[in-house]
C-alpha cells in the first residue's frame, strides 16, 4: 500500500511541475482587469481643459515582447506582476515575458505624449535594434499595436474624436482603413479611450476585417500619429511630424489642424494581458486503517 501511494505521489509531483512549466513558458492572452487608478480616470468627468496622456502599446507573440495599457491591473503602471519584478512602467523601455517572468527590453525608447488641447501626436517606439526579431520564426509576429489614453470615454460630454491615424514602420506608412478601430472588446470594460493602428485578434471581426498585417517586423521604429478634437482650444505644440517618421524624439507632439475630425466616438479600453495559469492538483488518498 505504501509503495502504491509513493508512486501516486510521484505522478502527482511531476504533473503538477508539468503544468506550472508549460504555463509559465506559454502566456495566455486575456483581457486583465482595471486598476484602481483606470477605474477612477474611467468616472472622472472629462476637461475641455484638462491635460490628458497618450500611451503607446504593442504586443508581438512567439517572443511574447509587450507594452501593455497603462490601467492594466498586472502589468500597466500600478501593475502587480510589474512590482514582483521591480520593473516602471513608464521607464521608456518594451517589457519581455516568459518563462523568468518580466524583463525590460533594455535600449528600447518608447514615446508617450501628453495631449493638451486639439492637434495632432505622435507616440511609438524606437531604437528596437531588432529586438522584436528574436526568434524568427513563424511563430514571431506583431498582433497589436494601439494607443491608450486617459480620456474618459463614458462621460455624457465628452466630445472627443480621433482621426487621420497613421502608422509608421521603420520610416514606412503602412496604409490603414480610413476610420479609426475603436475595439470594444477592451474598450467597454475600462471606460477608457483605446484605438488601434492594428489588431490580428479582431481580424474576424467585421468592422476590424481591414486590420493591416505587419509581415515584416519592424528593426528600428513604430510610430502612430493621430488627430485628436473634441478639447476647448488648439495645442500650439502639437504640430505634423516632418516627413522622416523613424526619426521619433522623446517629446514629439504631432501635427494640427482641429478642423479635420472624421470619426466616431471611441469605447473605453482593456489591456491583452500575459497570465500564467497556475493548476494545482490535489489528490485526497483516505488509508483505512487495518484492525
Amino acid at each position: 500500500m505504501r509503495k502504491s501511494l509513493r508512486k501516486v505521489a510521484a505522478t502527482l509531483s511531476a504533473l503538477t511541475l508539468a503544468l506550472a512549466v508549460t504555463a509559465t513558458a506559454v502566456p495566455t492572452d486575456v483581457s486583465a482587469a482595471t486598476s484602481k487608478a483606470g477605474k477612477k480616470a474611467a468616472k472622472a468627468a472629462f476637461d475641455a481643459d484638462g491635460t490628458y496622456h497618450a500611451y503607446f502599446g504593442i504586443q508581438e507573440t512567439g517572443t511574447w515582447i509587450f507594452r501593455d495599457e497603462w490601467y492594466s491591473d498586472t502589468l500597466g503602471i500600478d501593475g502587480k506582476d510589474m512590482k514582483k519584478a521591480n520593473l516602471t512602467f513608464d521607464n521608456g523601455t518594451l517589457f519581455q515575458s516568459g518563462t523568468d517572468g518580466v524583463t525590460a527590453i533594455e535600449g528600447t525608447q518608447v514615446q508617450d505624449v501628453e495631449i493638451k488641447g486639439n492637434g495632432t501626436y505622435t507616440v511609438g517606439v524606437s531604437n528596437l535594434n531588432n529586438a522584436l526579431d528574436t526568434k524568427g520564426d513563424a511563430e514571431t509576429k506583431i498582433s497589436m499595436i494601439y494607443v491608450d489614453t486617459d480620456i474618459p470615454m463614458t462621460a455624457k460630454d465628452n466630445p472627443v474624436t480621433i482621426s487621420d491615424v497613421k502608422l509608421t514602420c521603420d520610416g514606412k506608412e503602412i496604409s490603414l482603413p480610413s476610420e479609426p478601430f475603436f475595439p470594444s472588446e477592451y474598450t467597454d470594460e475600462s471606460g477608457l479611450l483605446r484605438f488601434d493602428a492594428m489588431n490580428s485578434y479582431q481580424k474576424d471581426k467585421g468592422e476590424y476585417a481591414d486590420s493591416p498585417d505587419i509581415t515584416v517586423v519592424p528593426t528600428d521604429s513604430i510610430q502612430i500619429t493621430f488627430t485628436v478634437s473634441g478639447f476647448n482650444s488648439d495645442n500650439p505644440d502639437a504640430v505634423a511630424p516632418a516627413d522622416d517618421a523613424s526619426s521619433a524624439s522623446s517629446d514629439a507632439n504631432t501635427t494640427s489642424d482641429a478642423s479635420t475630425t472624421s470619426s466616431k466616438k471611441s469605447s473605453p479600453v482593456v489591456p491583452i494581458v500575459i497570465v500564467v495559469v497556475v493548476v494545482a492538483v490535489v489528490a485526497v488518498v483516505v488509508v483505512k486503517k487495518k484492525k
